[in-house]
């Protein structure tokens, strides 16, 4: 009985000292991986549904996989994207478009956010036609219905999601600046509605007008001109910033360094769309653009780890 007591002690210390291993393996891999600075590991995401946004989220995505976060992406209207951040159902967006395109959902929420780093420098938002459509060149053009125009289209601008900070810009600013308002109707659909409009009038070398920015995969595709804004109500070109609930900074410290360090190109996100239009998913083209790009991910995980 003694020898048999004696035995179980044995394989009882033998068992708990496997078990110190492993938690000691398991901790100084978590070191490696920063591990003491992730804090809460589920992340949500928000995005809206522009293309380029989503590219640059799904990237994110993945650099706070790297270091061992749990991310989860929603995808929504641009107004519940930032709704969702005010009230804490989400916790960091890279796509907050400012001082012009989202202006009227940072007045009515900054409160509740911590506006970050910048993500994109300067971009723009236009009516755009085809360059084929010689003749365009200006919101004037469509105004003074050059070459009949207006019929051409049956005053109609393909426009995006109704909620866009840019359907809210023409519709509010840049239609009663130019006039637009009288005779032309900006129609809502979705941005892929949008681009395939585009791409069908394009075959068919007919005339249309859209509701584009850049980043934008189109302009990779097509040969494309934005009509001249003489009166600027689009403004001048904003800067795509990052942004975070109160308290995501605490809760997930690492998480918010890769965030804030976050910034990518208007040529690089253009080719991330490109590949997701091209028949990627928004997964396989954020992993080719990071494995083709291993200065970009160690630069970013550096930074945030200092």
């Amino acid at each position: 009985m003694k020898k048999f007591s004696f035995i179980v002690m044995l394989l009882v210390i033998v068992l708990t000292a496997c078990g110190n291993n492993d938690d000691s393996s398991t901790n100084n891999e978590n070191a490696d991986k920063g591990e003491e600075n992730l804090g809460t590991k589920q992340v949500q995401l928000a995005t809206d549904t522009y293309v380029s946004n989503i590219a640059s989220t799904y990237v994110v995505k993945q650099l706070l996989e790297e270091v061992g976060y749990r991310v989860t992406v929603t995808q929504t209207d641009v107004g519940i994207e930032f709704s969702g951040l005010a009230d804490g159902s989400s916790d960091a967006s890279v796509g907050l478009w400012l001082p012009t395109t989202h202006k009227s959902y940072w007045e009515e929420y900054k409160d509740s956010l911590d506006k970050m780093s910048i993500v994109t420098k300067n971009v723009e938002l236009a009516l755009t036609v085809p360059s084929y459509m010689e003749e365009i060149n200006s919101i004037e053009d469509l105004a003074n219905n050059k070459n009949n125009i207006g019929e051409k289209l049956d005053w109609t601008i393909t426009g995006i999601s109704p909620g866009a900070g840019m359907m809210k810009l023409t519709k509010g600013e840049l239609m009663p600046a130019y006039g637009l308002d009288k005779n032309w109707e900006l129609q809502s659909s979705s941005g892929p509605t949008m681009t395939a409009a585009l791409k069908r009038a394009i075959d068919q070398e007919e005339p249309i007008v859209v509701t584009l920015w850049t980043p934008h995969w189109t302009f990779n595709e097509f040969d494309l001109k934005m009509l001249k804004d003489p009166k600027n109500s689009y403004g001048d070109p904003d800067n795509i910033y990052s942004v975070s609930r109160k308290g995501f900074k605490e809760d997930s410290p690492l998480a918010y360094k890769i965030i804030n360090e976050f910034s990518i190109t208007k040529k690089q996100v253009q080719g991330i769309m490109y590949d997701i239009t091209s028949g990627m998913t928004n997964e396989e083209a954020a992993k080719k653009f990071l494995e083709n790009n291993p200065d970009f991910k160690e630069k970013v995980l550096k930074k945030a780890k200092q």
